[in-house]
């Protein structure tokens, strides 16, 4: 994988290009005792979700210029198998898969810690429960995307067992409101 994949931002046209890699796990076996901690996604959730992904990604998508309603849109969240970790009724951190019937394989997405839980191994016990869950469950192959700029994100799945097997470029609009700023 190539370091520090640029993000090109094309304000004549109005378009933004950034580079995502695609990863699969390619680690051992794992078990978790989280699940009983965490909560399946209902509607009733969706706000906080929001939120909390917002507070999470907003620099990521200002950088990217790129709108945080579209980037958790109700629709997709609920046809996605989400798992949401509240402690003391306040969200800590989520995942989701997806089973992706095209490329027939299980996406992990949306792994968020709320920045006050941020460097206290949620994330990696969150990956940790979900690919055990998928392996438990004979789904495989699991793959996940994140945008190459996300230096952490691209470590924590590395360190986890995941390799890079692609990379692509997206483009989209330049959007208005871009974190909500």
């Amino acid at each position: 994988m190539k370091a520090n994949y640029p993000i090109r931002i094309d304000e004549e046209n109005g378009n933004v290009y950034a580079w995502f890699t695609r990863m699969e796990y390619r680690g051992g076996a794992v078990t978790s005792d989280l699940e009983p901690k965490l909560t399946l996604f209902e509607d009733k959730y969706y706000d906080i979700y929001q939120k909390v992904g917002n507070d999470i990604f907003i620099d990521l998508f200002h950088k990217m210029h790129s709108n945080i309603r579209q980037f958790f849109p109700f629709d997709e969240v609920q046809k996605c198998e989400t798992y949401l970790w509240f402690e003391n009724d306040e969200l800590v951190g989520s995942i989701r898969i997806y089973n992706n019937k095209e490329e027939n394989c299980y996406e992990i997405g949306r792994v968020m810690v709320a920045p006050q839980s941020q460097g206290k191994g949620y994330g990696t016990k969150l990956l940790n429960f979900i690919v055990a869950k998928l392996q438990q469950t004979h789904r495989t192959p699991i793959v996940v995307t994140v945008a190459a700029c996300n230096d952490n994100a691209v470590k924590l799945y590395e360190k986890f067992g995941f390799v890079p097997v692609s990379e692509e470029m997206e483009e989209w609009k330049i959007e208005g409101d871009i974190g909500g700023k």
